[in-house]
């Protein structure tokens, strides 16, 4: 199975197995970029105050 999935795949027709596999890898994927844009976020606001600083 691949990594990158189509917008019609039919997740009834996996087995089981398959389908858990498919679940935890969508599950711990959305949780890494879940992480990744907190620390995006965090830089942007770090970002933002020093601009707004240096602006006033």
């Amino acid at each position: 199975m691949s990594d990158t999935k189509t917008p019609t795949e039919d997740f009834a027709a996996m087995d089981d197995p398959t389908f858990l596999a498919e679940r935890k890898r969508v599950r711990e994927a959305l949780e890494e970029l879940t992480e990744r844009m907190t620390e995006l976020d965090n830089e942007f606001i770090r970002r933002a105050g020093i601009a707004w600083t240096s602006a006033s």
